[in-house]
């Protein structure tokens, strides 16, 4: 026999299934947007990232300008020395070019990249050296703006999914325009 549903249950199984609904639209138009952020970020020329280092670690931004050119920009905290207890803060740019992209996998892309830059920064230095007479040793603080030059050299894996991984090496050739002090220990 057909089983009777009271108005009651009716309003309660029509109330229920509008909210389903409602739920299942939701979930749809999410996954859409989540789906189309993942497509438009994998095609974009630009990345972010973070960049650790022996003296701190930075916040990466690199932009692609051309098929085997990119522009990276770091802004970080320098812990360097660390004389005051206060880590420095620096800012680089450097100007990289592609030179080969090796085949070494089948998924994922190698390339080898190198560029030269400019540094910037406040940093803290805490410096040690021998005075004349041989015997003491001078301490000097070098707290202030540090002006540089760099090159990069790197070896980068980019993976078939939105992620980057890469090694490199930055020396800075640069000075510090300072107020320290010297104190002899």
């Amino acid at each position: 026999e057909f089983m009777r549903l009271s108005p009651r249950r009716v309003a309660f199984l029509l109330y229920l299934w509008q909210k389903i609904l409602t739920i299942m639209r939701k979930s749809i138009i999410t996954l859409f947007i989540l789906a189309v952020t993942v497509v438009s970020a994998s095609a974009q020329p630009r990345a972010i990232g973070l960049r650790i280092g022996a003296c701190g670690f930075e916040a990466d931004y690199q932009h692609s300008m051309e098929k085997n050119q990119f522009i990276q920009g770091n802004l970080g905290l320098d812990f360097g020395y660390n004389a005051n207890g206060v880590p420095g803060v620096k800012a680089a740019a450097i100007y990289n070019f592609i030179w080969a992209r090796p085949a070494w996998t089948d998924k994922g892309s190698w390339a080898l990249y190198a560029g030269p830059g400019a540094v910037l920064g406040y940093v803290n230095d805490d410096v040690h050296y021998k005075a004349a007479d041989g015997r003491n040793v001078i301490t000097y603080l070098d707290n202030g703006f540090m002006l540089g030059i760099c090159g990069q050299v790197g070896l980068e894996y980019s993976f078939w999914f939105p992620l980057q991984l890469s090694v490199d090496l930055r020396p800075v050739i640069g000075m510090h325009i300072n107020g320290g002090y010297t104190s002899s220990n």
